[in-house]
This record gives structure tokens, sequence and C-alpha cells, in this order.
């Protein structure tokens, strides 16, 4: 399976189709509670969903999940696809109708000289798991807080060189999550004619497909791990501290300080959240019994890196990010932390700024 994905990073793995219509009261003609988002299944198995896309306006869209490559425009059966989705005929005005390939491609390289892609532009999601926004959002932040170095004058030579080195992996990495999420989809059983039976056999076959949608759909709806536990691994610019990494489980977070994670948040005695102190330069958190941080910010001076240090006195978020030292960078992943700061602060700081790639900066 894993050679399978490995090779649809650079295909279409499908032909789409979404269907716009306007119909005002829908789900009360048909007797439906209010819901915004419909799985579209029968004997043939998955094969589409029904979406509200403006409620106030009453507009949805059928997505027909895999259609004829050959389909047009002006071949597409729309009404057939509406009978099928809906059960039985029902008058509605016709919007639009998009004919689409769904993919599943990483670009080689996300950079060349000077000019640097992101989004879409570099990597293209089945929308199975809402991975694609966040995925673009990502490599902004990440682009955009290290041409802002280079801008300022504080970035060494290799800042830049990290985007892709970090970015690319996590591409890879949801772009593949995203096609196993469709695949899986694409796969599952209809239960056969006798779903659509009224009798006692129709009504156990769709309690368990029910079930079964419950288990196994609704893991592309739960990818909290996919959306905020994504780590650079093996970056240039953060420095390991040799801890475990946690399982890449995609509906499960694991909240970690460890270098290359994003900086988890934690409640402070104030009322803020940990969070609020990062996204403007970079911020030293500085927890109860860390020694003497002044000649890191000497060091910053030196170099025009922009560094707040922050005394954090909470005990929870002291045991979270469970060293004296957290270095956070400006878009809130951690660059480095230690019980010490390094002897030679500059050369942890040229790590972090790409102006150097030194062997142990946890040395004293």
């Amino acid at each position: 399976m894993a050679d399978l994905f490995d090779r649809t990073l650079r295909s279409s793995i499908g032909t789409a189709v979404n269907l716009f219509f306007r119909a005002p009261d829908l789900l009360r003609r048909f007797g439906r509670e209010p819901g915004t988002f419909f799985i579209c299944v029968d004997e043939a198995g998955l094969w589409g969903n029904l979406r509200i896309i403006d409620p106030t306006n009453a507009l949805w869209r059928i997505m027909v999940d895999n259609a004829d490559p050959a389909l047009t425009v002006d071949t597409v059966d729309r009404e057939a696809y509406l009978m099928r989705a809906l059960g039985r005929s029902c008058e509605v005005e016709w919007i639009d109708t998009a004919i689409w390939k769904r993919r599943s491609v990483v670009a080689e390289r996300y950079s060349q000289g000077r000019v640097f892609l992101a989004g879409d532009a570099v990597h293209q999601h089945s929308p199975t798991g809402a991975l694609g926004m966040n995925s673009g959002i990502g490599d902004a932040v990440d682009l955009g807080w290290k041409l802002a170095a280079l801008l300022e004058g504080w970035s060494g030579d290799g800042r830049l060189a990290s985007y892709d080195l970090e970015r690319r992996p996590i591409g890879e990495r949801n772009v593949r999550q995203a096609t196993e999420f469709y695949r899986h989809n694409a796969a599952l059983d209809g239960m056969g004619a006798e779903m659509r039976l009224d009798s006692a056999a129709g009504r156990t076959a769709r309690e368990r497909l029910g079930q079964i949608l419950m288990r196994d759909i609704v893991r592309e709806f739960d990818t909290l791990g996919m959306q905020i536990g994504y780590r650079y691994e093996n970056s240039p610019i953060c420095v390991p501290d040799g801890t475990p990494s946690p399982a890449d489980d995609p509906a499960t977070y694991v909240p970690t300080a460890r270098p290359g994670s994003r900086a988890p948040h934690v409640w402070l005695d104030d009322g803020r959240s940990i969070l609020d102190l990062f996204g403007r330069g970079f911020v030293l958190l500085r927890f109860p019994d860390a020694p003497d941080p002044s000649g890191l910010e000497a060091a910053a001076k030196r170099c025009r890196l922009p560094l707040t240090v922050v005394s954090v006195g909470d005990r929870t978020a002291a045991e979270l990010y469970d060293e004296h030292f957290v270095l956070i960078r400006p878009d809130g992943h951690v660059a480095w932390r230690g019980s010490e700061l390094p002897v030679q602060p500059d050369t942890l700081l040229a790590r972090v700024r790409g102006a150097a790639v030194p062997t142990d900066l946890n040395a004293n």
C-alpha cells in the first residue's frame, strides 16, 4: 500500500463532479432533521456526498466522487445524480456544474533560486480529510517569517533553504493521508440490494452500514493530529534534544515541546494562553529555577535577532515544556530547549537563524 501512495503522490486519482443547485426547505420537504453534510451510499457503495454550501440562500452541492473521465458539463445527467442522492425526484434550481481532477501530487521541490511556491502550487490533495487549506497556510507561515528575517537583516544564508526541508515532508504526509482516506471511502461496501428493502433485513443492513460509517468514514473528520501534530523532523534550523518522537496518529494530537514541534498551549496564571506570547520574533521561555539568560540576550543583540525573554512561573507549563529554557520561533515551533544555555550562545543562534550548522549545541 505504501508503494501505491508513493506513486500517487505524483498523479491524478480520479475525476469528480460538483453539481450546485438551489433548493429552499430541502430537508423539511424530505422530513429530515437539520444537517449540513450527508454521505451518499447505496448498494453500489459510497459514491458521493450532499452538502449545504450557503444555508441563507439554500445553495447545495452534490459531489460525485468518481465519474467517467469522458464526461463533459453538457453530458452530465444531473437529474439522475439528484435522484440517486435523494431517493426520489425533487424540483431544484440548477446553478452550476464543475468537473475536476482529484489529484495526489507533491512537487519535487518547493523552491528554486529566488522563486518560492506554496499551497496548491506544490501539493494537491483529495478533499477527503480537509487538509488542503491548512497545509497551504502552514506553507505561508513558514515561508513568511523566513522572508521577513531576510528583509530585516538577521537571517543566515541557509534559512530560506530550510523552507523546502521543513514543509515538503509535511506536504507529502498530508497528501498521502488524504489519498488514504479517499481510497478507503472508494472501497466501502454498500451492503447490496437488501439495504433498500422495507423489512427487518433491510433495517439490519442499514444499521450495519451506519455503524461502519461511524467507525471508518468519521476518521476523515477527526484529524486533530494531522492538523496541528506535525513537526519539523531533521530541520537544519531546529536543534534535536534526543527525546523520542510521539506517534504520528491522524486523530490524536500529543502536546510536546520537543524541538521541531508546535509549542503546545497551556493556560497561564494570568488567564492568557502561552501561545499569546509568540508570533513577533523569537521568544525564550524561562521556567522556574532557570539560570540567568543574559548571555543569550547579548548574543541576540549582536546578530540583530529579535528575542524576548519571558519568565513563566506556572508549574503546569513548566511540566509540559519539560526544560528550564525553551526557544520558540516566530511561527510558534520550538527551535531548541535545554536545562542550561550553551557555553557559546552565538553558535545556538547561528543555527536557528540558518547561519551555521554546528554539531552539538547542548554541550556545556
